[in-house]
């Protein structure tokens, strides 16, 4: 069992506690957009025409480039590391385990964007005006059902990502607290 310390009015506790805070928070971010995507968004995508599904994806992926996306999905890991660190010094191993985990979990779901959904959503993108794609139907059929599969992925690790860091959060409070 973890004792409490006296940690908590330390500024460099404070500057930990932040660092976490961030992490869980912005890890939570990316999670909601991947599960938006499997709950809502895909299955709304099954019931329109191939272009308009086409067009949708080709928005989307210039969209979704943008500083507040990009500081979440990379922002995360980097914080997560930070939080380790800083976790370890603070001598509260249990709550950086656990961060250790989380962190490795979302990386896996950063890979999985990176290796799975982003190479689908450029093959969107490089096939052009949706209106002069001469087979919509067949774009469509090679890239939707795998893009999904790659998607319920990334959502299921990064959101046990947000469960181990929420755990982490709650080890690292219980261990900072003065007595």
């Amino acid at each position: 069992m973890t004792r409490p310390s006296t940690h908590s009015s330390t500024p460099s506790t404070r500057t930990a506690a932040i660092v976490l805070g961030a992490t869980l928070v912005t890890t939570g971010l990316v999670a909601g957009v991947y599960f938006c995507f499997a709950v809502a968004i895909m299955p709304g995508l099954a019931h329109v025409d191939d272009r308009t599904f086409i067009d949708f994806l080709q928005q989307v992926n210039r969209s979704i480039e943008n500083p507040v996306f990009f500081s979440c999905f990379f922002g995360a890991p980097v914080l997560g590391v930070v939080s380790i660190v800083r976790t370890r010094k603070l001598g509260t191993p249990e709550a950086a385990r656990w961060i250790i985990a989380g962190v490795a979990l979302a990386f896996v779901g950063m890979l999985i964007t990176m290796g799975g959904n982003i190479p689908l959503n450029n093959k969107i993108d490089d096939a052009g005006d949706p209106a002069k794609i001469a087979d919509p139907a067949k774009l469509r059929e090679d890239v939707e059902n795998t893009w999904i599969a790659w998607n319920i992925a990334r959502t299921l690790f990064t959101t046990a990502a947000l469960a181990t860091l929420t755990r982490a959060t709650h080890l690292f409070a219980r261990t900072t607290r003065t007595t």
